[in-house]
């Protein structure tokens, strides 16, 4: 089973373009949602936190003005004359006190109300009014303040031993008289609850949750929160032990306020971000705290309902783009798979087959590189079949394009048919012979390959034929072009000079000439085109061949078409002197002698190509000088005046090859192939 059967079980290309397209949208529709909500998460999480870092100026500020109203509250009470008369007789008795007390309490929307007398000591309270009586408070600072500067004074206070309490108590001195008459009767007090009340103005002003702790730990120990007053959604048993332990707060971190914020915390199984403010007694000791809490489901709602949005928004994308990514899948997946198509069957050797229409972008750029590659290949299949129809009337293809001539006329010394030549190369047979020398096909026993070796019939160092034979094989021995013939060695044997080259199997193009005259639109088109890629090589080694003609392009059999003979190039920097070539194919520079450039073998190549498609050189006379005056002076006649099948292109290219002037002419060959390209047969 052949491999594109194998590989034709898997997934079609179009398959894979919409799957490979699918897996993209989605995981960019994901990948949008998750980062647009991670980062509107972390947006709202910070401003969250800036709020809540927020909540310790706001509580303090709340603080302040609760002590200062409390205790305008208790001055006012103070100030009465009922309450100076009672002081003034120390009470009048515990039952009257007591009574009084709570005609106080009521008034003031106190928990409790306390009496102190000028020493300080407690002469009722009434929340408790069996006990403490007479304890002395003349140490705790909201008692001392009133006593030493008659001036009010307010603190918060805890209390645990009956029932967890924590309260705001306002003190104020009860004075009778005025000046230096002012007489201290005692002190009034009322302490206000910290509770459910409270912490709902707490958490109104901070806009989240709110609760009151009391510090139910022993003086040293790790704090023991306790709730005393708290909003609903706070109100939960465990809260206090929830905040000891996610807060991780220390007793001397509630006193310094220094305390870890915000943290997590979890009351009634809803997640907060907290934040905790220490709340400390008259002589700065940690009483208790007061929490307040924002719920992140409630601050995030409004951005998940942004997210179910992006969902449903990326859904109904995801269900839009599914039948279009198939059918654009299909669409551009349909010319590659004709291609791919059509490359099976060129591989199998068939040429005919059709291509999908070339559009834009890459694939249409492919799908042109695949006409011009199919267009080539055609072209070269026709030319192989030229060589082959050549070879099979009986005529036996050379090198140089002169038939061998048996052994008459061999040099006396020198490769000779049958025999080993220079202990190396075994000499099969004669290729061809030319004006300097001949060629002879040998089996090189070193490399086991055929070569070809072409010896001086005139040899002698220092002549001007070796001189032109080493010259040969330096400049051809640096080019490297599937289009030109390489030359492999340079030696002296037997009394002759030689080099050995690529032994070439086919015919030269002035065989083919003078057995067809003109050659097919087709197969000529292909030589034009290898050998100005030969030509291109060729200058770009530096190198002007300065002989192109048809007996120097070998065609093989395989269709592949090669420049040969460098016996009168030259590097580009010795083009100055004197050009020797073949009349009817040199350039004007070349006859008027001056400076030739690789302009000046596209001249030449002009000139073969109008000889392939007319069947004649555009110039030809008996006479090589008057061959040479044409070249100066007459303007070629336009090659579909001889050949009107011509394709216009190709015959406005021969035309500018042919001008006069250098840069009337394809400025390189790479030029003159990408012209030829275009011409379509």
């Amino acid at each position: 089973m052949s491999t594109a059967t194998e590989e034709g079980r898997g997934p079609g290309l179009a398959t894979r373009f919409f799957l490979g397209a699918a897996v993209v949208i989605v995981v960019t529709v994901g990948l949008s949602v998750a980062l647009a909500s991670s980062k509107a998460e972390g947006v709202a999480r910070e401003r969250i936190r800036g709020e809540l870092l927020r909540v310790p100026a706001l509580f303090a500020g709340w603080r302040d003005s609760q002590m200062s109203a409390r205790r305008v509250q208790v001055r006012a009470v103070a100030e009465q004359p009922g309450t100076k008369a009672l002081l003034a007789e120390g009470g009048g008795g515990a039952e009257t006190a007591h009574d009084t007390s709570l005609e106080f309490a009521r008034a003031l929307g106190a928990a409790a109300v306390f009496l102190f007398d000028t020493h300080g000591r407690l002469i009722v309270r009434t929340d408790r009014p069996q006990e403490e009586g007479g304890r002395d408070f003349a140490g705790v600072s909201w008692v001392s303040l009133p006593l030493s500067r008659l001036t009010e004074s307010s603190a918060f206070i805890a209390e645990v031993s009956h029932g967890p309490a924590l309260s705001l108590v306002a003190s104020a001195p009860v004075l009778q008289g005025a000046g230096t008459e002012r007489v201290l009767n005692g002190v009034l007090s009322a302490a206000f609850r910290m509770d459910d009340e409270r912490a709902r103005e707490v958490a109104r002003l901070a806009g989240g949750e709110a609760a009151f702790l009391i510090n139910a730990a022993a003086r040293g120990a790790v704090p023991r929160l306790e709730v005393v007053g708290t909003t609903e959604r706070f109100r939960d048993p465990d809260l206090g032990r929830a905040v000891s332990a996610q807060s991780g707060t220390t007793e001397a971190q509630l006193a310094r306020g220094d305390l870890p914020s915000p943290f997590e915390l979890t009351a009634r199984r809803r997640d907060y971000l907290a934040t905790l403010v220490p709340i400390l007694s008259g002589s700065d000791e940690p009483v208790g705290a007061v929490v307040v809490g924002r719920a992140q489901d409630e601050e995030l709602a409004a951005l998940r309902e942004i997210r179910r949005s992006l969902l449903g928004v990326g859904a109904v994308i995801l269900l839009l783009s599914v039948p279009l990514s198939f059918a654009f899948a299909r669409a551009l997946a349909r010319p590659i798979q004709q291609l791919a198509v059509a490359a099976e069957e060129i591989g199998r050797g068939n040429l005919d087959v059709p291509l999908p229409r070339a559009g834009r972008g890459e694939v249409g750029a492919l799908a042109r590189a695949f006409a011009v590659m199919l267009r080539e290949l055609k072209e070269k299949a026709q030319l192989e079949q030229l060589v082959a129809d050549l070879r099979g009337r009986g005529v036996d293809p050379t090198i140089r394009g002169v038939p061998p001539t048996g052994t008459d006329g061999l040099p006396a010394s020198g490769p000779v048919v049958g025999h080993l030549f220079a202990q190396r190369y075994e000499i099969r047979g004669l290729v061809g012979r030319g004006g300097m020398g001949a060629v002879y096909r040998a089996l090189d026993r070193e490399l086991d390959e055929e070569v070809a070796v072409k010896v001086l019939e005139t040899a002698g160092v220092g002549t001007p034929g070796e001189q032109q034979l080493r010259r040969e094989i330096k400049l051809a021995r640096t080019i490297t072009h599937p289009n030109v013939v390489r030359a492999y060695d340079f030696g002296e044997a037997e009394g002759v000079r030689f080099f050995t080259m690529e032994y070439v199997a086919g015919a030269t193009l002035r065989e083919l000439l003078d057995e067809e005259g003109r050659l097919a639109l087709t197969p000529a088109l292909q030589i034009a085109k290898q050998v100005c890629r030969g030509l291109g090589a060729v200058h770009r080694a530096g190198i002007v061949h300065g002989d192109l003609k048809p007996a120097n392009v070998v065609v093989m059999t395989g269709g592949v078409a090669k420049l040969t003979d460098f016996g009168v190039a030259r590097a580009r920097r010795q083009t100055a002197a004197p050009f020797a070539g073949t009349p009817p194919y040199m350039s004007p520079e070349q006859v008027r002698g001056a400076e030739v450039d690789e302009r000046s073998d596209l001249y030449s190549a002009g000139i073969v190509m109008y000889e392939m498609f007319t069947g004649r050189r555009p110039f030809d006379a008996g006479d090589p000088f008057e061959v040479m005056r044409l070249h100066l002076e007459e303007v070629p006649p336009n090659p579909r005046t001889l050949q009107p099948t011509l394709p216009e292109l190709l015959a406005d290219t021969i035309v500018a090859c042919l001008s006069k002037a250098k840069a009337d002419r394809p400025a390189t060959a790479a030029d003159l192939d990408r012209l030829l390209m275009r011409v379509r047969t």
